[in-house]
């Protein structure tokens, strides 16, 4: 609607209200009490005008207090849009600093764009697609700039080093990684952005949309990557050392030769790969789908794959020392000649393994729960293999009872 419409509407509307007022004020108490006013000679009683004055002033009263709402009411509104004002005037002032050729400029436009989504939720998503937007198209020469080089040398032995983040672009993933609810607002679209040989240790990609991004070489130890969307991305030779990688997407990656030592792979999706060479050491993989996945030349001892699913998955040859396969879903599974020494298979399905032999089993740990192939549970060194376990369970859960009661029972 037009605001000359508007207003002519709102003028119509208060000579209505006006119109009403006073037509409810002079006829309404008549309207009302019109029979308890007179008697039975149709006189007025003697009460008639404490009656008619009462009701008269319960009209005005109500009026009052909807007049009173209706100023609160476009208070409000007024204070909302100078707020808005406000808040698109700090926004517009933030986006001419992030065009600024001043460093510290720059960083003020970043920190203010940050303020602005703290305060405004409805503003997150432009926010965050402004500052997803600067982090990819970097000036060409910003990094020179504020790192105060001349570029990456192609002379031998240098194409290796990792080179730092630009200050503010590294700022503006800061902000972007610790944006209010991260779970809620879009997702950060940093699509095939190029980070090969970068250092982000440390850095928080949550929920950040990395699909056929280039991290080929990048340095991402202890990054936090929960929910981020790689899918495609190359990460030939990256080091995600202690990185968090809850509920990534890793669909159509090659992760052969990227070092994932100790990382919290927990609920991924990585079925089918190749994961040749990899270095899953003491790596979390609570619940990670690995259906068919190539693990042959793996490094997987002490990895934790409780309730994985790893049906029809290739362990051949691998070593699995200490390996935890706790409800894991191994049906199916190639482990010929895997070492198996003190792998956990608590509860886990082995139904239908390939090239799993008797000497395998003896290695690892057996419970009454684990479900094996038939041909091995009438195997007398089978059954002693899982009264040892049982047994060792057993003192081990006694021994740590005995070490919680003393500690409980020490001299403070």
């Amino acid at each position: 609607m037009k605001p000359e419409a508007r207003r002519s509407w709102v003028w119509v509307a208060g000579v209505a209200g006006a119109a009403l007022f006073l037509a409810a004020l002079i006829w309404g108490p008549w309207l009302l009490e019109g029979r308890h006013v007179r008697d039975k000679n149709g006189d007025l009683s003697s009460s008639a005008g404490i009656i008619i004055t009462g009701l008269r002033t319960a009209v005005i009263a109500i009026a009052a207090g909807a007049i009173a709402a209706l100023g609160l009411w476009y208070t409000h509104k007024n204070h909302e849009l100078s707020r808005e004002e406000q808040v698109t005037d700090r926004y517009v002032e933030a986006i001419k600093l992030l065009g600024s050729e001043n460093l510290h400029e720059r960083l003020g436009g970043i920190y203010s764009l940050e303020r602005i989504m703290k305060d405004s939720e409805k503003d997150h998503a432009t926010i965050i697609e402004v500052l997803a937007a600067f982090i990819r198209t970097p000036s060409s020469d910003q990094w020179q700039r504020d790192l105060g080089v001349d570029g990456p040398s192609d002379e031998e032995g240098d194409m290796d080093a990792t080179v730092a983040l630009a200050v503010d672009v590294s700022a503006a993933l800061t902000v972007v990684g610790r944006r209010p609810n991260p779970d809620a607002t879009p997702i950060a679209d940093l699509r095939r952005i190029d980070w090969s040989n970068t250092d982000l240790e440390h850095a928080n990609l949550q929920h950040v949309d990395l699909t056929g991004a280039d991290l080929r070489g990048a340095r991402l130890k202890g990054a936090d990557l929960r929910g981020s969307d790689l899918t495609g991305a190359r990460l030939r030779g990256a080091d995600f050392q202690g990185a968090h990688l809850t509920g990534a997407g890793l669909r159509e990656v090659d992760l052969r030769g990227v070092h994932l030592r100790g990382v919290d792979l927990t609920g991924v999706d990585i079925r089918g790969l190749r994961l040749g060479r990899v270095d899953l050491t003491g790596a979390q993989l609570r619940g990670a789908d690995l259906t068919e996945a190539d693990l042959r030349t793996a490094h997987l001892r002490q990895a934790d794959f409780t309730d994985a699913g790893l049906s029809g998955a290739n362990l051949g040859a691998v070593d699995l020392t200490g390996t935890v396969f706790r409800r894991a879903d191994l049906r199916g599974a190639h482990l010929g000649m895997a070492h198996l020494v003190d792998a956990d298979l608590r509860e886990a399905d082995l139904r239908g393994a390939q090239g799993l032999t008797t000497e395998q089993l003896r290695l690892a740990r057996l419970y009454d729960d684990t479900k094996i192939p038939k041909e091995f549970k009438a195997e007398r060194s089978i059954r002693e293999r899982i009264k040892e376990c049982k047994a060792e369970s057993q003192w081990r859960e006694t021994a740590t009872r005995w070490r919680e009661e003393g500690t409980r029972h020490e001299p403070s």
